[in-house]
């Protein structure tokens, strides 16, 4: 089950994505982006994807009331008494609006359509975040902050989802990347701080650092360090495509796009994983209750003992440090030597790799 809950929610962001990236580019003019076509069927699988998604997390809570009150007895119980059950029953009332919407619109390219669905889609998000960590903790502060990563993560990726695999052509993917480059950007600072606002409400004393005996925290750090090759290739395809297309006119920037979406479908996946995990808002009755993230235990060479972690300087740790360098700058080389993506996005994952071991052999748990 646990591996499930962890597969619906990365697919819950990628629908979110599809959703988003479909409106927005339904939005932009024709000679500003690549010809792209998003079925009404697709919209709509997406539509109810968010919808059944959602409630893949409530399966265990109805299991375990069901024992005690029957089925029916347990949804009613849910849907109206707890938090999570309010949450999905708004988000589900939200899917049934949008998909009878984009039955009826969904091919519309007048604004005022567009705008309704976009509405729509941001009730959603508020429905998401209503049910999330942030959410049960700082109640409207922890949805808004939630909420608002949701929406600068699903226009980011979702814009190029759509235009790396919806769209048959590479036309116009200049004056594509002059504003979408930009959007990007908006996107990636959006995300940065509403990342931190998000780990300061799930983490709230918890220093960051000691964060990293549990599995939340380890969870956090990978998909942290999955940020900065994300970061690398949004420079490539963000600069440096850019230059390239306008001198060689026939180059397929699709492939360079999908590697950056790849990543944050990763990031989704790991999201979800310490999405699943406790917040570590008492790290040592978390560690009692739970124990030390079993990651740890299979890459940390010291005794687990404590439940402070300071960092020290290793060799090791600085062999990994400089290995894990070079793979990132190699990763941006590669582009610039004309090489296949794939090498590109190999040397991100072994950047990924190398620097989460730089970071285990220059800790020290007190």
């Amino acid at each position: 089950m646990f591996f499930i809950t962890i597969l619906s929610e990365a697919l819950l962001y990628l629908c979110f994505a599809l959703l988003a990236g479909t409106f927005i580019l339904r939005w932009v003019p024709a000679n500003s982006k690549p010809p792209v076509n998003v079925s009404i069927s697709i919209q709509l699988v997406a539509t109810m994807g968010i919808a059944v998604l959602s409630f893949i997390p409530l399966i265990q809570l109805v299991t375990h009331l069901t024992k005690l009150d029957g089925l029916g007895s347990a949804f009613e119980n849910i849907l109206l008494s707890f938090r999570v059950g309010n949450a999905w029953l708004f988000t589900f009332i939200i899917c049934i609006v949008l998909a009878f919407y984009i039955t009826l619109f969904g091919e519309d390219k007048r604004k005022i359509s567009i705008i309704g669905e976009m509405i729509l889609l941001f009730l959603l998000t508020i429905g998401v975040a209503w049910s999330s960590h942030a959410g049960s903790i700082q109640g409207v502060y922890g949805i808004g902050i939630h909420a608002l990563h949701l929406i600068a993560v699903s226009t980011w990726a979702g814009v190029l989802l759509v235009v790396s695999w919806f769209s048959r052509q590479t036309t116009s993917w200049l004056p594509f990347l002059k504003w979408f480059h930009l959007t990007a950007i908006i996107c990636f600072l959006l995300i940065v701080l509403s990342g931190i606002l998000l780990t300061n409400v799930t983490t709230a004393e918890t220093d960051y650092k000691d964060a990293l005996l549990v599995s939340y925290g380890q969870g956090l750090l990978l998909k942290l360090l999955f940020v900065m090759p994300l970061t690398v290739f949004a420079l490539i395809n963000g600069f440096w495509m850019k230059h390239r297309l306008k001198r060689e006119s026939s180059f397929n920037p699709k492939p360079w796009v999908r590697a950056e979406f790849l990543i944050i479908t990763i990031i989704f996946i790991l999201t979800g994983i310490f999405n699943e995990q406790s917040p570590p808002m008492n790290i040592d009755n978390l560690i009692a209750h739970s124990g030390y993230a079993p990651i740890l235990n299979l890459f940390y060479q010291g005794t687990l003992e404590g439940i402070s972690v300071s960092f020290i300087f290793t060799e090791v740790g600085i062999i990994f440090g400089i290995l894990a360098l070079s793979c990132l700058g190699g990763s941006l080389v590669l582009f610039k030597m004309k090489q296949h993506v794939a090498l590109s996005f190999l040397a991100s994952v072994l950047f990924v790799l190398m620097a989460y071991f730089a970071m285990i052999q220059s800790i020290a748990v007190n």
